[in-house]
């Protein structure tokens, strides 16, 4: 008598969950074009934060160091990102310039992009925190930097994280 409630139970659920998985109403419309990521990118840039966060420490603490590129009475770092030749230029600030003084750029994938590289005097890649679209103001790249452990791996260490505002 138990199992045939136990079997009962189990198809009575199992229909309860078809009954409400159909219930789902249909997409309709169209999500329309993608954004171009390139122009996104296009502009002028302006940094507003700079963290710094700790791969070391279990806890992984993100520290506010802003003010080492924030500084009263001075214009912080820009960066001028031009989509159609693809060069940047950098206007430097308070703070150490990682970005160089200007060069080529470009994404992993320009379609869904998770990189931005710098092509200056090294090449520098940036992990981008969200992509931008045009009408965006907000500009998220992350700086991983790493060690050498002494047998020849590379290990990551820290991340730089900078927040640009569009201007």
């Amino acid at each position: 008598m138990n199992k045939k409630l136990n079997i009962a139970a189990v198809l009575l659920a199992g229909a309860m969950v078809f009954g409400l998985n159909s219930c789902k109403p249909e997409s309709k419309g169209e999500l329309g074009t993608a954004f171009d990521k390139v122009a996104g990118m296009d502009g002028t840039w302006k940094i507003s934060k700079f963290s710094q966060v700790d791969l070391n420490n279990p806890i992984r603490e993100e520290r506010d160091l802003s003010n080492f590129y924030i500084v009263d009475g001075q214009e912080p770092l820009e960066l001028t990102f031009n989509k159609a030749d693809r060069t940047y230029t950098v206007v430097p600030g308070p703070g150490i310039n990682f970005f160089g003084e200007s060069g080529t750029w470009g994404f992993d994938n320009d379609a869904a992009p998770s990189n931005l590289y710098l092509y200056g005097t090294d090449t520098l890649e940036f992990n981008l925190g969200a992509m931008v679209r045009e009408f965006d103001n907000n500009l998220i790249i992350q700086l991983p930097r790493f060690c050498d452990d002494g047998a020849g791996n590379r290990l990551e260490t820290v991340i730089y994280k900078f927040e640009f505002v569009r201007q």
